[in-house]
């Protein structure tokens, strides 16, 4: 990101041969297309003290057999690392100066997650460059919810989905959530003025504005019900870096959210 600003010249897809790491392949060479950027498509192998001889060629005869499908026009770069894939897509971004990266999104139980761990938590929580987590359903970008705050942080989220936004051709809609503070009755809350809305009403352009949602409660449960509500495409949301692993639903709100809503989040890094 530059100032902020999520410029998309180069999109990486890591990938397996799931069916959640082939709808994130092809959504990252749509976005790579629609915004004139480079595409590299990598995979990573269980190092076992051997390096697999054709793994690189294998990648790409699988990534072939959806050419027709997959604007034949664009090229395509394609890496293979060994290791850790929660540890090593982040550090292959950064080695290849990716400004995005995108991964399919497996469904695990909670049981899973605390045996097996989670990609999309620990890339989440590592990489410093935009994150874009599809479901195995697929999507269409076409429409997008944007959650952010009246803070710093919150402006960050906001010109990076803008930025994203401009590039790929998506509708913009912009979401708050306003915290309800222990004991506070209904009618206060509704009659407090809203700290959060006041500054964000104050920072956003009229267009913006005027296409801004205001909820109020525990922040995860309510981007979750305004996700269920409006149907987007895509839900993008600021994610701190860093945290420890373990369970999702004991982490933060984007932890919670990256894996509960149906459709595809952009996690902006913090």
């Amino acid at each position: 990101m530059i100032n902020g600003a999520l410029h998309i010249g180069h999109v990486m897809a890591a990938t397996d041969e799931s069916d959640a790491g082939r709808q994130a392949m092809r959504l990252a060479l749509d976005v790579a297309s629609r915004a004139r950027a480079r595409a590299t498509v990598m995979r990573v192998l269980p190092f076992d003290g051997t390096v697999c001889r054709g793994a690189i060629e294998q990648l790409q005869r699988w990534v072939e057999s959806d050419r027709p499908s997959l604007l034949p026009s664009l090229p395509i770069e394609y890496t293979v690392a060994y290791g850790v894939p929660g540890v090593e897509i982040p550090r292959a971004g950064e080695r290849i100066r990716a400004d995005l990266l995108v991964l399919g999104r497996k469904e695990r139980t909670q049981a899973m997650r605390l045996l097996l761990g989670d990609t999309a938590d620990a890339v989440a929580r590592r990489s410093g460059i935009p994150c874009l987590f599809v479901p195995t359903s697929g999507i269409r970008l076409r429409r997008m919810l944007i959650t952010i705050d009246g803070t710093r942080r919150g402006r960050t989220v906001l010109r990076a989905a803008s930025a994203f936004a401009r590039q790929v051709g998506t509708e913009l809609h912009v979401l708050t959530v306003e915290p309800v503070h222990a004991g506070e009755p209904a009618d206060l809350a509704v009659a407090t003025p809203m700290t959060r809305t006041d500054h964000l009403l104050a920072d956003l352009d009229d267009s913006l504005a005027l296409d801004l949602e205001v909820r109020r409660g525990h922040a995860a449960e309510q981007i979750l019900e305004a996700v269920e509500a409006s149907t987007p495409d895509l839900l993008v949301i600021g994610c701190h870096r860093g945290g420890p692993a373990g369970v999702i639903e004991a982490g933060s709100t984007a932890r919670q959210v990256i894996h509960h809503a149906p459709c595809a989040v952009l996690t902006v890094p913090l």
